[in-house]
């Protein structure tokens, strides 16, 4: 699942993975940061593989992809053994 900015809970039943991230790039919309806590505490309670890509805006790069203090990059079980085979340093969910 990807999503973009929701103020309603997600119906994660069958969901294996949500990437959440801001719109970039000219006329993107500002992103609330309690959407973003909400999105990733839902996918924690319900243990959904959690991913936050950006924050956006017009210069991405510059607002990061923290959340909390730290990044998250967590991807499905089967995903998680791959990206680690390349090594690449992943995260369960």
């Amino acid at each position: 699942m990807s999503t973009q900015s929701t103020s309603e809970s997600l119906n994660l039943a069958g969901i294996d993975w949500a990437i959440v991230g801001g719109e970039s790039g000219p006329g993107a919309r500002p992103m609330n940061p309690d959407w973003v806590t909400d999105i990733r505490d839902q996918c924690q309670n319900a243990d959904v593989a959690f991913f936050f890509k950006q924050w956006g805006g017009v210069n991405k790069k510059r607002a990061g992809r923290e959340l909390d203090g730290r990044t998250w990059d967590e991807m499905p079980g089967a995903m998680a053994g791959t990206a680690r085979s390349i090594g690449l340093e992943i995260t369960n969910a």
